[in-house]
């Protein structure tokens, strides 16, 4: 039975996409400087919790022992 639907399978893959260089290197400038601020708060705020768990569970628990 024929269907009337196109499936992925029958586009082609291998044809290049337009690329605008200028679009691309506009991006290219600005994605990497916003990934690694994004890791840099995430990093910040994994440092910020251990010092915050330190300080109130450890710190005032106290020498044990």
């Amino acid at each position: 039975m024929q269907s009337d639907q196109s499936s992925a399978a029958d586009s082609n893959l291998e044809i290049a996409d337009e690329v605008d260089e200028a679009a691309l290197a506009t991006v290219m400038r600005t994605v990497p400087l916003g990934a690694a601020v994004l890791a840099g708060t995430v990093v910040a705020l994994l440092v910020l919790g251990y010092l915050l768990i330190y300080t109130l569970v450890f710190i005032p628990r106290g020498v044990v022992g």
